[in-house]
C-alpha cells in the first residue's frame, strides 16, 4: 500500500508526463479495442451455426460470365437426389420490403423470407414454440422471431393472423428466438414455401433451372468428410449436361466467408475483406505506437528521476524495492490508461455501429477474449515500460548516476527512438494521404456526370402495379406547385436495388449472347431524367412488347459504328424478337467501379414499380404530405415509402464512405500519438543536452538559435518519414482506385500537403518543449557540474 501511495504521489508530481502517457495509451487502447470488437464480430458471422465447418452457400456463374446469388430450385433438387457427399440442401427466398397489416395497423418489414422445414433445420432455428415440421409445412403459415412478434402483436402471437402485402392472410404457427446480430439470417418473418407456390406459379416447378431473383438463394450441408471441391465438380458436370439453364457452374462458399463475398448478394450486408485488413493493420499500428511512446516517455521519466533513485539506494533501499517502486508506478499509469481506453472504446463502438450500420454493441463484447486482450496489454506495457529503466537504474552504481553516467548509458537508445519516430510519422502520413485521396474520390463521385439528371428527384414506391390504381395520380401530384414533373418506371436510371437483367441473343453479339440490363419506362422517362435520344424515336403508349430502345454501349457491342445503324435491328430475349426503334446516350446505371452496361428499354406499364417526382425543394414537408395523401388514397393497405435519388445513389459507395471516415479518425489519432512520441524524444534529448544548452547561452546563443538547434533534427526525421510514406501511400491508393473504372488521378499535391502538415504539427510538438528548455537560466543548467 505504501508503494501504491508513493507511486500516486510521483504521478501527480509529474503531471505533464503522466497526462501525455495516459492520453497516448488510452487513445491507442480505445481504438485497438474497438477494432478488436468489430473484427471479431464481422469475422464471426454464422460461425456459431451447427456444423458451420460443413455449411456452404451456393454462388452461381452464368454462361455470359457474370456471377449471381440466384439458385434455381432444380439445383437444390439435384443436390438432394443426385450429388454424392450432400447431407441436405435447401433454399430460401428473401422478399425484401413487405407491408404487414395487423388489424388496422400497417408495418413495413424488411426481413421477410420464404422457406421450408429443411432450411429451418439447416440453419438451426431456435424454437420457442412450434417446430419446422409443424410450422412451415403447410400453406399460409408464418413464423415470427420474438422481437417481431412483440412489435406486431404486443403479446402472444401464436395462432394470430396477419395480412402479407395485401395479398394473403397468414396464421402465426411458430415463434423462434431472434438470431444473433452477426448472422446472415436475420429472419423476422418466415413464410412457408407452400405459400409462395400458391402466390407465384413459377415456384411450383421443383425442377426449374433457369434464371431468377437474386433473393432466391441456396445452402448446402455436406456429409462428414465430404470434399466441397468434389461436390462442386459433380454438380457442375450435371449442370453442363442440361440445355434448359443459363448457368455454367456453381461454387460452394463457406458460410463463414459468405459475409465477405463481393460477387453475389447475401441476405445480410456485404463487407469487403480489405476493410477488415485495413482495420486490423491500422489498429495494430496505433496500439503498438501508443505502447512504444508510453515506454519511451517512461524511460525519459526514469532518466529524470535517476538522482532520486541513486539517493534512495545510498540511503539503503534494496534493488528489488527500487524495481518494485518503478513497476508499481508504471502499472498504475497503465491501469488508468487502459480503464480510460475501455470507456473510450464503449463510446467509439456506438459511433462505429452508426457508421457501419452494424450491431456490434449487441454482441457480448465483454467476454474472456476481451479481458485476455486487456490483461496481456497491461502486463506487457508495465513490464516493458517499467522493467528496463528499473533494472538499468537499480543496477547502476549510485556514484555513476550522480556523475550523470546514466545519461550516457541511455544515449544508445536514441537511434532506436528516432527510427520509431520515423515509422510513426510515415504510417500517420500514409493514413493522411489515403484520407485526403478518399475524400477527393468521394467528392468526384458526387459531382461526376452520370448521364442523367439527379437533383431534387423524390422517388416513391408503387406497391400494386395495376394500372387502374395509378389513374389520375400524376395529375393530382402535378396540381401541387412544388412538383414540376412525374414519371414512372421499374426504377431510376441508376439504383442500388431492383436491377433486372436478361440474356439477349443476336448474331451480331460476340458469342451470340450477352447479359443486358433491363429498364421499363414511361413515355416521358427520358425527358424527365434528361437522357438524350441520339437516333430514332422515343417510346409511346401505342408501343407493344415488340420494340425497344438501346444505349450506345449496345451499339458498340453489336459491332456497329453509328447509332443510326442499330435502328431496325432485332434482338431476342424473353422468348420474343424485339425491334430497335431508338438509341439513347450512355448513362451510368451501376456504381463507378463498373463500366457502362448494355441496356434494353421499353414501355411496360405492367411493371412500373416506382414513381419519380421532380420537386423544387420549397415547402418540402408540405410536398411530402401531399404525395403521401394522394398515395394513401390509392394504396391504403401499404406502408408509404419514399427516398431522394441522390441519397439512394450514395448507397453505392457506403463502404468507401465508411472507411474514409475511419481513416480520418485513425489519421488524426496517428498524428496525435506521433506528436506524443516526438514530445518524448524531444524531452529525452533536452535532458541530455541541458548543460550544452546552458553553455551555448553563456557563450551568447539566442533562444531562436537554440530552438533551431533542437528542431532541425526532428524536422529531418519527419521529412525522412515523408520520403518513406510517399511510395507506400501511392501503392495503396493505386490499388484502391483501381477498383473504380472512373476515378481521380493520384496527384502530387496530396503528398506535398501531407508532408507540410506533418512538419507543421511536428514543429509545434518540438517547440513546446524546446522553448521551455531554451528559456532556462544557464546557472540552473550548469549547477550540477
Amino acid at each position: 500500500m505504501e508503494q501504491l501511495r508513493s507511486a500516486w504521489r510521483s504521478i501527480l508530481k509529474n503531471r505533464t508526463f503522466s497526462l501525455i502517457n495516459v492520453t497516448g495509451l488510452a487513445l491507442g487502447t480505445g481504438i485497438a479495442l474497438t477494432v478488436f470488437w468489430i473484427v471479431r464480430f464481422e469475422t464471426g458471422f454464422d460461425t456459431f451455426r451447427p456444423h458451420a465447418e460443413r455449411f456452404y452457400r451456393l454462388r452461381s456463374h452464368q454462361k455470359t460470365g457474370e456471377y449471381n446469388s440466384h439458385i434455381p430450385q432444380g439445383v437444390i433438387l439435384a443436390l438432394n437426389t443426385r450429388i454424392a457427399g450432400v447431407e441436405k440442401a435447401a433454399n430460401a427466398y428473401k422478399r425484401g420490403n413487405a407491408t404487414i397489416r395487423v388489424g388496422q395497423q400497417v408495418f413495413l418489414e424488411k426481413r421477410c423470407y420464404f422457406a421450408d422445414p429443411v432450411f429451418a433445420g439447416l440453419i438451426g432455428m431456435s424454437w420457442v414454440s412450434g417446430s419446422p415440421q409443424t410450422s412451415l409445412s403447410r400453406p399460409d403459415q408464418v413464423v415470427l422471431d420474438e422481437r417481431t412478434a412483440q412489435r406486431l402483436f404486443r403479446g402472444n402471437a401464436l395462432g394470430k393472423t396477419l395480412r402479407f402485402n395485401n395479398e394473403r392472410d397468414l396464421t402465426v404457427s411458430g415463434i423462434v428466438r431472434a438470431a444473433p446480430a452477426n448472422s446472415e439470417f436475420q429472419m423476422g418473418i418466415v413464410i412457408s414455401r407452400e405459400t409462395l407456390k400458391r402466390m407465384d406459379a413459377g415456384y411450383q416447378h421443383e425442377g426449374y433451372w433457369d434464371g431468377g431473383d437474386s433473393g432466391h438463394q441456396g445452402f448446402v450441408l455436406l456429409k462428414e468428410g465430404a470434399s466441397p471441391k468434389t461436390v462442386e465438380t459433380l454438380l457442375n458436370r450435371f449442370t453442363r449436361q442440361r440445355k434448359d439453364t443459363q448457368y455454367d457452374s456453381f461454387e460452394l462458399i463457406p458460410i463463414a466467408d459468405s459475409h465477405f463475398d463481393s460477387q453475389a448478394d447475401t441476405f445480410s450486408y456485404y463487407l469487403p475483406k480489405w476493410m477488415i485488413y485495413a482495420l486490423i493493420s491500422t489498429g495494430i499500428f496505433l496500439i503498438l505506437i501508443a505502447c512504444i511512446n508510453f515506454i519511451n516517455l517512461a524511460t525519459v521519466q526514469a532518466l529524470q528521476k535517476s538522482r532520486e533513485m541513486a539517493i534512495r539506494k545510498l540511503l539503503g533501499s534494496s534493488r528489488s524495492r527500487l524495481m518494485a517502486r518503478q513497476l508499481v508506478e508504471t502499472g498504475l499509469l497503465t491501469a488508468v490508461s487502459i480503464l480510460l481506453g475501455c470507456l473510450l472504446a464503449e463510446w467509439l463502438l456506438s459511433w462505429s455501429d452508426q457508421l457501419l450500420n452494424t450491431e456490434v454493441r449487441l454482441a457480448p463484447v465483454w467476454n474472456g477474449g476481451t479481458l485476455l486482450f486487456l490483461l496481456c496489454l497491461g502486463v506487457g506495457v508495465t513490464l516493458l515500460a517499467g522493467l528496463y529503466p528499473a533494472l538499468l537504474a537499480s543496477g547502476t552504481a549510485p556514484v555513476a548516476i550522480l556523475r550523470s553516467s546514466f545519461q550516457r548509458l541511455s544515449i544508445g537508445g536514441v537511434s532506436l527512438r528516432k527510427t520509431l519516430i520515423v515509422g510513426q510519422f510515415a504510417v500517420a502520413q500514409i493514413l493522411v494521404v489515403c484520407t485526403l485521396a478518399g475524400l477527393q474520390q468521394l467528392n468526384y463521385i458526387r459531382k461526376k456526370d452520370l448521364g442523367f439528371f439527379r437533383e431534387g428527384i423524390l422517388t416513391v414506391e408503387i406497391p400494386d402495379r395495376k394500372p387502374g390504381l395509378r389513374a389520375g395520380l400524376r395529375e393530382e401530384l402535378l396540381a401541387n406547385p412544388h412538383i414540376q414533373e412525374v414519371t414512372y418506371g421499374l426504377s431510376t436510371p441508376s439504383s442500388p436495388t431492383n436491377n433486372w437483367w436478361t440474356n439477349v441473343e443476336s448474331p451480331l453479339l460476340q458469342g451470340g449472347k450477352e447479359l443486358f440490363q433491363v429498364q421499363h419506362t414511361d413515355t416521358n422517362y427520358l425527358s424527365f431524367f434528361h437522357i438524350p435520344l441520339l437516333a430514332g424515336r422515343g417510346l409511346t403508349t401505342a408501343d407493344s412488347n415488340q420494340v425497344v430502345l438501346v444505349n450506345e454501349k449496345t451499339v458498340r457491342q453489336l459491332g456497329l459504328k453509328q447509332p443510326e445503324q442499330a435502328l431496325g435491328r432485332s434482338l431476342t430475349f424473353w422468348n420474343r424478337t424485339w425491334t430497335i426503334v431508338g438509341v439513347v446516350k450512355d448513362y451510368h446505371s451501376q456504381d463507378l467501379k463498373q463500366g457502362i452496361q448494355p441496356h434494353v428499354i421499353w414501355y411496360a406499364p405492367w411493371n412500373f414499380q416506382q414513381a419519380s417526382l421532380r420537386v423544387d425543394g420549397r415547402d418540402l414537408s408540405g410536398t411530402l404530405a401531399t404525395v403521401e395523401k394522394a398515395w394513401k388514397r390509392r394504396f391504403p393497405d401499404y406502408a408509404f415509402r419514399y427516398s431522394f435519388l441522390d441519397q439512394s445513389l450514395g448507397e453505392f459507395y457506403a463502404n468507401d464512405e465508411k472507411m474514409t471516415r475511419f481513416l480520418t479518425l485513425f489519421a488524426c489519432v496517428g498524428i496525435l500519438i506521433g506528436c506524443l512520441g516526438l514530445y518524448g524524444l524531444v524531452s529525452f534529448v533536452c535532458v541530455q543536452r541541458t548543460k550544452e544548452i546552458g553553455i551555448r547561452k553563456v557563450l551568447g546563443a539566442s533562444v531562436p538559435g537554440i530552438l533551431l538547434l533542437l528542431s532541425k533534427d526532428f524536422v529531418k526525421l519527419v521529412l525522412v518519414a515523408a520520403v518513406i510514406a510517399t511510395p507506400a501511400a501511392w501503392y495503396i491508393l493505386d490499388r484502391w482506385l483501381s477498383e473504380f473504372v472512373y476515378h481521380v488521378p493520384v496527384e502530387a499535391w496530396v503528398f506535398a500537403a501531407t508532408g507540410l502538415l506533418s512538419v507543421v504539427v511536428a514543429l509545434g510538438a518540438v517547440s513546446f518543449q524546446s522553448v521551455r528548455v531554451a528559456l532556462l537560466n544557464p546557472v540552473r543548467s550548469l549547477k550540477s557540474e
